[in-house]
């Protein structure tokens, strides 16, 4: 064998196993982002078109109400909660995830003295505390839960309308959008994560007041 066959042999070896190397760091990585989701089971979709149709209804009067828009088809992670009551109180919660940070923006609709700690802003957050969040999310099983419940019998009742966008999802096979919807009073785990998420709004709240970044 001649040097340059020899060459070209060791050559074409380097290439090989450096794209066995990038194939095998890659179906890694597709692993790890991959576990969050892996055992992610879904019922089937609702059958009911007309409350589907009320719920996205709904969502779209609250998103009007509170200037906001749906988090659907993002090309980032977010999660937004929108609580609204049959008397007019509402508050709205967006957690969102981009390449150059994470954010929480608080919007309010009070009334009286129901809601009347509610202070709206928009600041950035840490990373440990959007997966503080997220940790809640899978805890409590927000993508393999029932969609929409509701009690059309409570006339003086509110309503908690729970979206997420994951696009990372997409290659693991999984949803990447859900809009879950619930009124009281279910309290079932997807209700206790709404209340959760706004408990844990609180807290952040009370902390970046004492650093002075919400006034």
């Amino acid at each position: 064998m001649n040097k340059k066959t020899l060459i070209r042999l060791e050559y074409y070896s380097l290439i090989f196993i450096l794209i066995f190397l990038l194939s095998c760091q890659e179906n890694a990585q597709k692993n790890i982002d991959c576990s969050k989701s892996a055992n992610e089971i879904y019922e089937n979709e609702v059958s009911d078109t007309s409350l589907v149709r009320k719920v996205f209804d709904y969502q779209k009067f609250l998103l009007e109400k509170f200037g906001e828009t749906s988090v659907k088809g993002l090309n980032y992670e977010a999660y937004h909660l929108q609580l609204h009551s049959s008397h007019g109180h509402g508050k709205s919660v967006k957690f969102e995830k981009k390449n150059n940070g994470c954010s929480i923006t608080v919007k309010c609709k009070t009334k009286g003295e129901w809601l009347q700690d509610c202070k709206e802003y928009a600041i950035g957050i840490e990373r440990e505390e959007w997966d503080e969040l997220e940790k809640m999310i899978y805890e409590f099983n927000f993508w393999t839960e029932e969609d929409f419940k509701t009690n059309e019998n409570v006339l003086d009742g509110f309503t908690y309308l729970l979206e997420g966008n994951r696009p990372e999802a997409k290659k693991c096979n999984k949803k990447t959008y859900k809009l879950i919807a619930r009124g009281s009073p279910m309290y079932d785990k997807i209700g206790a994560l709404c209340e959760y998420i706004f408990e844990y709004e609180d807290q952040l709240k009370f902390r970046y007041e004492q650093l002075n970044k919400i006034k």
